[in-house]
């Protein structure tokens, strides 16, 4: 198997609108393909790039696949994340924190022998998602 590309994806199981508010207006992402109405929305960094994240409403997964299920509980196991990679970690974490994104930790991890820093943060669906500049 030869990967091109990876799309990380959010299943939207309850307010579709909050969450397309929460990844335009709080992350600063770009739709590329889709509507804030529902159904599914691709973003991007601009309208100029390829999409790289994604979110839908789980009822059109089971409505494409109908031996999919959707899943009764509503809150996130977090054993799918998606990290946010950034050039600009501090000037996007403060511009996140000011458009009300509560995040869950920071941490340098230069005492490591890294030289990154990681911000966990979750959406509206309380999907684990994470801030990053480097990384191993």
């Amino acid at each position: 198997m030869k990967i091109n590309r990876v799309t990380a994806g959010v299943q939207v199981r309850g307010d579709y609108q909050k969450c397309f508010d929460f990844y335009t207006e709080k992350l600063g992402l770009v739709p590329i393909y889709g509507a804030e109405s529902g159904g599914y929305t691709s973003f991007a960094n601009s309208k100029d790039d390829e999409p790289f994240f994604a979110i839908y409403e789980a009822k059109d997964a089971s409505n494409r696949v109908k031996e999919y299920e959707i899943p009764g509980n509503t809150e996130s196991s977090d054993t799918l994340t998606a990290v946010f990679h950034t050039t600009d970690f501090d000037g996007d974490y403060n511009r996140m924190q000011d458009a009300g994104v509560q995040f869950i930790g920071r941490r340098n991890f230069a005492d490591e022998g890294f030289d990154f820093n990681l911000a966990y943060f979750r959406d509206p669906e309380g999907n684990l998602l994470s801030l990053e500049d480097g990384g191993v």
